[in-house]
């Protein structure tokens, strides 16, 4: 997403944010389909036909977002009963959702195999009895492939979800009692593969091309160990986005490169060319998405200064530093009403009783003053959904995105009282 300066003020193309912010008032997010589509495109230039691409709508579930790129993406990863439903009234057909996640209960379970799931990623023994006891009643087989928990531990990966011990997936080494408890009940289970997500905020392409050669590696092992082919092989998601540097990113033609030679050998490997699968989130919409506040209050604390703005982290946690980050580091900030302005050294914080609502500390932005809007870039993904919305009673922010030249409002502000 590309902003330009134009008589002082700052505009995406031809929005200016001021004249967002006077008719719609603040907070709010922004998200720019364009940029979601840019992103989508990018990766299908990259890898062709080789991998599809499912949207981690855990990122970003916008039911409007998920309507806008329905054709664009060849399906969706869903986590929960309500991303499922999400999905199926966004116009997604079950057989282009993925289902993972460590805590399905028998009634997700149910319910997924009731609207037949493409895939349901099954991630412990305890599914697979869950699977058994349901299918009989409901009369239709599972479609499943079995999340692995590889021996591989990728250093690379910033937030590590596989080797190491972890609640998700199937430890590699313990694979073979779930594949012969598969194989016992051919008329329940209906297996396709197997699934890895060995991590996620990866900006090394060496080692995201050796989580994918990796998972080859263990597809090939089950058919020789356990003679199972594999139809269907996710290898999960995990390329990174800089929410701090504009000028960070990571190369795909470099990562489709190293993988290429590996996928077509397994391909002649195997007597079935299966489907390879990527699912992408955060890669797909963060750049895509802004939050944009508004200074109420200004002071200066022993030496330092705080501006305090209309929206803080019961908005956008991620942007305070409070979801999962290991070393907390200041997002992109611009001032949106004085560009031009100089910079200067501050501190921005949002209108909670908390010293945890730290928007950004002692970052460099173009000096603000009270009524001016402060903008965070990077926002599109793990913004809203993933923050504290009802904490102490603020309204919930509005969520507009810009489709060609058009303004929509995809999401009505809220008050705790809509909530209760």
């Amino acid at each position: 997403m590309k902003l330009k300066e134009r008589n002082g003020k700052l505009y995406l193309r031809d929005v200016c944010f001021e004249d967002l912010a006077d008719e719609f008032e603040t907070p709010f997010y922004l998200y720019d389909l364009e940029t979601i589509k840019q992103k989508i495109s990018g990766f299908k230039k990259a890898f062709g036909n080789n991998l599809s691409l499912f949207y981690a709508m855990k990122a970003n579930p916008n039911l409007e977002i998920l309507k806008e790129i329905r054709e664009e993406v060849d399906g969706l990863d869903i986590s929960s009963e309500g991303e499922m439903n999400q999905a199926l009234i966004s116009g997604y057909e079950a057989a282009r959702l993925s289902y993972a996640g460590p805590g399905k209960t028998k009634q997700d379970i149910e319910a997924a195999i009731k609207s037949e799931v493409g895939i349901i990623s099954v991630e412990s023994i305890r599914e697979l009895e869950d699977i058994k006891k349901n299918v009989p009643r409901l009369g239709a087989r599972a479609n499943i492939a079995v999340r692995i928990n590889p021996k591989l531990l990728i250093n690379e990966f910033a937030v590590k979800m596989g080797g190491k011990a972890t609640q998700f997936g199937i430890d590699e080494e313990h694979i073979g009692g779930a594949i012969e408890y598969i194989k016992s009940a051919p008329d329940i289970f209906n297996f396709q593969g197997i699934h890895v997500y060995a991590g996620s905020q990866c900006m090394n392409e060496e080692a995201l091309s050796k989580n994918i050669i990796n998972t080859l590696e263990i597809a090939w092992q089950l058919k020789k160990e356990y003679g199972v082919e594999c139809r269907w092989i996710n290898f999960g998601g995990g390329f990174g986005v800089s929410y701090y540097n504009e000028n960070v990113g990571i190369d795909l033609n470099k990562i489709a490169s190293s993988i290429k030679a590996p996928i077509e050998a397994y391909k002649e490997s195997v007597k079935d060319t299966p489907r390879f699968v990527i699912e992408l989130g955060r890669y797909l919409v963060s750049s895509a998405g802004i939050y944009v506040t508004r200074v109420v209050s200004e002071k200066m604390s022993r030496g330092e200064y705080f501006f305090v703005l209309d929206g803080g982290m019961n908005h956008h946690l991620a942007a305070s530093g409070n979801l999962g980050a290991l070393l907390r580091k200041n997002y992109i900030v611009k001032n949106f009403s004085a560009p031009m302005a100089p910079i200067m050294t501050c501190n921005l914080v949002g209108p909670l009783c908390t010293p945890l609502d730290l928007m950004g500390k002692k970052v460099s932005v173009e000096t603000p003053v009270v009524g001016h809007l402060i903008g965070f870039l990077n926002s599109g993904s793990y913004g809203l959904s993933s923050s504290p919305l009802l904490f102490l009673g603020h309204k919930t922010p509005l969520e507009l995105m810009v489709c060609d030249h058009d303004i929509r409002v995809i999401r009505k502000r809220k008050a705790i009282m809509d909530f209760t």
